[in-house]
């Protein structure tokens, strides 16, 4: 037996004695005053002894995926299925540290992920009492809700008993996505210089001009209009058309720039530009992929470029679920897939530093590849020099960037 239950042994044989004693003696006052001291000492440890009996605990998330900035609801329902009331009951409920969470109190001092919601009530036999928080998706991410540590005990709190409850409640929040301004940026995103050896099939809706009749044209391409004002058979020529297909990276460790440590906040704009990119790019029917330097579960973030309908809410996930604590450099990451694409994609670099490594990396890769830039714009990092890519855009970092709605891109 532990010292508690020991010492409610003691007081109860203690104050049994003294009742013995009383009623020996014929000492009423004495002999009532043991007996029910005794009978309370004996009621104090029935008490803290099946206090958590019969004692629910349940916690929920109202969704399990949430959008950047969404309200969701942090449900608790606690149920007391026996006769014994409690006077008091401390619950300790681990939540995340990174979400605002409104409704409760919060010690957020325990570690860098994890806070404590505290909860101390009293509750009534076949009782029940329920609680309803706030979560304020305010930061993406994976988070875990749980597990709980519940403490009751005898009414004074002498005696307390504790038990955890191992489940927990799982949230995704994806990452922040803008609209971007101006919209459509496929349409400024240069194919190259170089031509595609690739025979292209003609897009019936874009006429690109006429030329003179050939031997074997389809007679369904011939332009009588035009043909009646020539002294030869013309036919139409249309615009070649292929799928577009774009490979975002995203580069996440950040400047590093005067004796400064990347900023927390400016990497996850980056996640947040890098999200706006990719849902604009997919929403337009192109293939996009996605690849990066922080890593998932240790390994390196990699997406190939895909129509697939699920590709977008793929690459949503990876975005919140990223790490960007990666071994990889930009440079190495472009080295390394790179190498595995052929004609017909066009590269995006997110980034906010283009260090000479990067700049080497996306000028060999621009020989085979057009290569479009985003710079998150910052007073550390450094953009890529002009002349080093196809296009180059810059999206400039903003502290409130949480309550906009739009980014900006710029030339």
């Amino acid at each position: 037996m532990n010292r508690r239950v020991t010492a409610y042994w003691w007081a109860a044989s203690l104050l049994a004695a003294l009742a013995a004693v009383g009623w020996a003696i014929r000492s009423v006052p004495l002999a009532l005053s043991g007996t029910l001291g005794a009978i309370t000492v004996l009621a104090g440890w029935v008490w803290q002894r099946e206090c958590l009996t019969n004692l629910s605990y349940t916690r929920a998330v109202s969704q399990g995926r949430a959008t950047f900035g969404e309200e969701i609801t942090l449900g608790i329902e606690i149920v007391n299925d026996k006769l014994l009331p409690l006077t008091w009951l401390h619950v300790e409920d681990i939540v995340p540290t990174s979400l605002t969470i409104r409704g409760g109190t919060i010690d957020d001092a325990v570690s860098r992920r994890d806070a404590v919601l505290h909860l101390l009530l009293p509750i009534l036999p076949f009782g029940r009492v329920r609680r309803r928080l706030t979560v304020v998706c305010d930061r993406r991410g994976a988070y875990i809700f749980g597990p709980v540590r519940l403490e009751s005990g005898d009414p004074i709190g002498y005696g307390r008993r504790t038990a955890r409850l191992g489940e927990v409640d799982r949230l995704l929040v994806y990452p922040k996505v803008f609209a971007l301004e101006p919209p459509n940026m496929a349409s400024r995103m240069l194919l190259g210089d170089q031509r595609s050896s690739s025979i292209l099939l003609g897009d019936p809706s874009r006429v690109a001009g006429v030329r003179e009749y050939r031997a074997g044209d389809p007679l369904r391409h011939v332009d009588w209009r035009a043909s009646a004002r020539s002294p030869s058979l013309l036919v139409r020529v249309y615009e070649p058309t292929t799928s577009l297909r774009v490979a975002t990276f995203v580069d996440l460790h950040g400047p590093r720039g005067r004796g400064k440590i990347p900023s927390v906040d400016l990497t996850e704009f980056t996640v947040a530009v890098a999200a706006s990119v990719v849902s604009d790019l997919s929403v337009r029917g192109i293939g996009v992929g996605l690849y990066s330097t922080g890593t998932m579960d240790g390994h390196p973030l990699a997406y190939a470029p895909n129509m697939s309908p699920s590709a977008l809410a793929d690459m949503m996930e990876l975005l919140a679920r990223v790490s960007p604590y990666g071994t990889m450099s930009m440079a190495e990451v472009l080295a390394s897939e790179c190498g595995r694409f052929r004609g017909g994609i066009s590269v995006v670099v997110i980034a906010a530093d283009f260090p000479e490594r990067t700049l080497a990396a996306m000028a060999d890769l621009r020989r085979r590849l057009p290569v479009t830039s985003v710079w998150v714009g910052n007073d550390v990092g450094t953009p890529p020099p002009s002349g080093t890519v196809d296009t180059r855009e810059e999206v400039a970092y903003v502290e409130d960037w949480k309550q906009r709605t739009t980014v900006e891109l710029a030339r």
